[in-house]
């Protein structure tokens, strides 16, 4: 019988990679190597994209994957229902403009960067 201490994974932190206790084999250490993380920077910044001709499933799946291919992207989530993409990025590695036309180029699907509405005073709901 696993004890449930056995079960919970032990992580070790290191440099590109964890190192955790298998529960199932109890074999020691296992490392993982975290080699496709991004550090993120503290001045991360985020665009919003309205995504044009995306027409089944699988074509939020193929703008979030190329998005995230992007030297400078850190992540990116798009939805089909209302034709959003948002992206984390680092600005001093990548535009908004760049990651729309990257998109645009890479897979045909429209990109257009929309107004940040969350800062500011016209974002904060005062007239």
């Amino acid at each position: 019988m696993i004890s449930w201490l056995k079960l919970l994974p032990v992580l070790a932190a290191g440099v590109g990679s964890a190192a955790f206790w298998c529960p199932l084999c109890d074999a020691g250490p296992a490392v993982v190597r975290a080699e496709s993380l991004q550090v993120q920077s503290a001045d991360t910044a985020s665009v919003r994209l309205h995504i044009s001709r995306m027409t089944c499933g699988s074509c939020p799946v193929t703008a979030r994957v190329t998005l995230n291919r992007l030297a400078g992207v850190y992540g990116a989530t798009v939805t089909l229902e209302d034709s959003l993409g948002i992206v984390r990025y680092d600005p001093r590695r990548v535009t908004p403009e760049q990651i729309a036309a990257h998109l645009t180029r890479a897979t045909g699907f429209g990109a257009t960067i929309l107004p940040d509405t969350t800062t500011g005073p016209r974002g904060s709901g005062g007239a």
